[in-house]
C-alpha cells in the first residue's frame, strides 16, 4: 500500500500545481473539510483534491503520483451518498474530483450510442438529449439530476427504465492506468468504433470488468447504449395487508417477471415504515432519540395514511395497444385472494391531482402519495427526478424542496445503505426481513426495508441505516447496525452487493478468497505501489 511522506506528497502537489495551476489544486483547509463531509461518518481526512478541466490532464496528474508514488482517489460529482460520497478509503489519498470533465458526444444517433466523461450527470444528458431532438431514455437513478452516470456504472449500480443494470449498458471505456499509459477497449481501439460502442463484450478476455468495482485504473470516458422511450409507461402498485400475503407475493413475482420481464423494469417491495418515510414527516416529538416509532404510533400512522404492512410497486414498458393486456396477464399471476392493483399513469395522476386539490386541508398526505407516484413514473420515463433523496433528511421531520438541489452530505445528513442481494425465496425473504427489523430496532435504526428485483431469481435490498450525526453515540450505533445487519445477512447467505469506502463498515474480509487473491496478483502486476484508490475493493499490496 503506498504511503507516502510528507515530503513526497509535497512534491507531487508542487507538480501537480505546476500542471493544473494554483486554483485547481485545493489544499485550504476549509475546503478540504467540505470536501470530505460524507453522510457515513467516516473521519478521512484529505491532503489536496485535484480538479482536472480536461481529460488529457488526467493522464498526466497520474503519472505525477507514480512518480512520487502519492496515491489518488478518484471521484467523478463525489455524490455517491451513504456509500462515503467523496471521501477516500484511507488516509493520505488526494482525491481526483473529476466533475468537471462534462463532453457529451453522439456516436450514433439512429442507434443510441453515447460517450460520456465522468462529471457528465443525469440532468446534462437528459438536457443534451431533448436540445437534440433525441427521444433515447436516461439511465437514471433516484439520487437526482446531479449525480454522475458513469460513477454509478461503475459501482453497478441500477434503476426503474428499461436499462435497470447500469453497468450492462456500459459497452467500452478509456481508462488511465497507474503508470500512467492509457487502456482503451480493444474494437475502439482497431478503430471499429460503431461496433465497439454498440458490442458490450468486445474481444478476448473481458478487461472493462476490472474497472467495475476495482481500482485498476481511472475511467475518463465511457460508451453507453441507451432504450428508446416506449409508447406507454405507468405504475402499479398492490396492497399486501400480512405477513402470509407478503409469501405469496414473492413466490407469484417468479412467475410473473418469466413471463412479462421485457415490459416490467422491476418490481419494489416495501414495508410500512418505508412507505411512510415516502409520504409523511417524521414525528420528532413522538419518538425519543436512540428509540425507533412505537409499533403503536407507526399503526396509526400507516392507517391514517391507508398504508399496509406491505406494498408492491412496479413500472410497466410496452407499447399502447398491449397496455390492458399487460394488466390482464398481472392480474392473473396473482393470487385470488389479492386486491386488484392499482395502476396509475400520467393522465391518472393530473386527474387524481385535480381531485385532491379539491379536498380538505387533511389530504396532505395523499397529494405527497401523489407527488411520489408522479416522480416515479418520471424516473420510469427516463427523466432524473430527486425522488430518493429526501428520504436521508427525514429523521429531521422535513420534506426538502426537490426542485433545488440538495447534498445530504453537506447538509449533515446520516446515511449509510445496506444493500445486499437477496433470493427470490420466500422462506428465505420472510427470515432476512425479520432479521433487519429485529437488528434495526436493537440499535435504534427505523428498519426501512425495500426488495427491488434485479430478475426472476433474485432482489437487491436496500436498507438506509438513518442517524444523526451529530446525537451523541449515533454514528457508532449506525456503523454497529450495519455491522449487525451484515453479519446476520450472511448467516442466510444474502451478502451486499457493494460497500461503502469506510473500512469499518464490513467489508468483504480480504485476501481470504481466491477471487481477493487473485485481484490482489492483478493489481500488484498493473499498480505495484497502490496508486490508484487504495483500500477501495482490494486487499493491501
Amino acid at each position: 500500500m503506498a504511503n507516502p511522506t510528507d515530503t513526497s506528497l509535497s512534491l507531487a502537489i508542487t507538480s501537480w500545481t505546476n500542471l493544473l495551476g494554483q486554483a485547481r489544486v485545493i489544499t485550504d483547509a476549509t475546503d478540504l473539510i467540505r470536501h470530505a463531509a460524507n453522510t457515513i461518518g467516516s473521519r478521512i481526512q484529505i491532503p489536496v483534491v485535484l480538479r482536472p478541466g480536461k481529460r488529457s490532464d488526467v493522464q498526466q496528474i497520474v503519472k505525477i503520483a507514480a512518480e512520487h508514488r502519492a496515491p489518488i482517489y478518484p471521484t467523478s460529482t463525489g455524490r455517491n451518498w451513504g456509500y462515503g460520497s467523496a471521501t477516500p478509503a484511507q488516509e493520505g489519498c488526494a482525491v481526483l474530483d473529476m466533475s468537471e470533465l462534462t463532453q457529451i458526444r453522439i456516436i450514433d444517433r439512429e442507434l443510441g450510442l453515447v460517450e460520456l466523461e465522468p462529471g457528465v450527470t443525469q440532468g446534462m444528458l437528459a438536457d443534451h438529449l431533448t436540445s437534440e431532438g433525441l427521444d433515447w431514455m436516461v439511465p437514471v437513478h433516484g439520487g437526482g439530476p446531479d449525480c454522475s452516470l458513469l460513477g454509478n456504472a461503475l459501482e453497478r449500480g441500477y434503476g426503474l427504465t428499461p436499462t435497470t443494470d447500469h453497468f450492462a449498458a456500459l459497452t467500452s471505456l478509456e481508462a488511465i492506468l497507474a503508470d500512467g499509459s492509457i487502456y482503451r477497449s480493444p474494437l475502439m481501439e482497431m478503430g471499429a468504433e460503431l461496433v465497439g460502442a454498440a458490442h458490450r463484450w468486445q474481444i478476448g478476455p473481458y478487461i472493462e470488468g476490472l474497472f467495475s468495482q476495482g481500482n485498476f485504473g481511472v475511467v475518463t470516458r465511457a460508451t453507453f447504449t441507451l432504450q428508446r422511450r416506449p409508447e406507454h409507461v405507468e405504475a402499479f402498485f398492490i396492497r399486501i395487508g400480512n405477513e402470509t400475503q407478503f409469501g405469496e407475493m414473492v413466490e407469484s413475482l417468479r412467475d410473473l417477471l418469466s413471463s412479462l420481464g421485457a415490459c416490467l423494469a422491476g418490481v419494489n417491495l416495501m414495508n410500512d415504515r418505508r412507505v411512510l418515510s415516502m409520504s409523511h414527516p417524521y414525528p420528532v416529538d413522538q419518538v425519543h432519540p436512540g428509540e425507533v416509532m412505537s409499533d403503536s404510533l407507526c399503526n396509526r400512522l400507516t392507517r391514517g395514511a391507508g398504508i399496509t404492512p406491505w406494498t408492491a410497486a412496479g413500472v410497466i414498458h410496452c407499447p399502447r395497444s398491449m397496455r390492458r393486456v399487460i394488466r390482464k396477464e398481472l392480474r392473473r399471476h396473482l393470487p385470488a385472494s389479492f386486491p386488484r392493483p392499482i395502476h396509475m399513469n400520467n393522465q391518472r395522476t393530473r386527474a387524481a391531482r385535480s381531485l385532491a386539490n379539491r379536498l380538505p386541508s387533511n389530504s396532505l398526505g395523499f397529494l405527497r402519495q401523489l407527488d411520489s407516484i408522479e416522480a416515479l413514473l418520471d424516473l420510469a420515463n427516463g427523466f432524473p427526478r430527486r425522488v430518493a433523496l429526501p428520504l436521508a433528511y427525514w429523521l429531521r421531520g422535513e420534506s426538502p424542496n426537490q426542485a433545488q438541489p440538495l447534498n445530504p452530505a453537506k447538509d449533515g445528513c446520516g446515511l449509510i445503505w445496506y444493500s445486499p442481494l437477496v433470493p427470490m425465496k420466500s422462506e428465505i425473504v420472510q427470515a432476512y426481513t425479520q432479521v433487519v427489523t429485529r437488528t434495526c430496532r436493537r440499535y435504534g435504526i427505523e428498519p426501512l426495508i425495500t426488495l427491488t428485483t434485479l430478475s426472476e431469481r433474485l432482489f437487491d435490498s436496500t436498507v438506509p441505516i438513518l442517524f444523526r450525526p451529530n446525537e451523541d453515540g449515533a454514528p457508532e450505533r449506525a456503523k454497529d447496525c450495519f455491522n449487525a445487519l451484515n453479519q446476520a445477512g450472511k448467516s442466510l447467505g444474502c451478502t451486499p452487493y457493494r460497500y461503502a469506502s469506510d473500512d469499518s463498515l464490513g467489508m468483504v474480509p480480504l485476501g481470504r478468497y481466491a477471487t481477493s487473491r487473485t485481484s490482489a496478483k492483478l493489481r500488484k502486476a498493473i499498480d505495484p505501489h497502490s496508486i490508484i484508490a487504495p483500500g477501495r475493493y482490494s486487499s493491501p499490496n
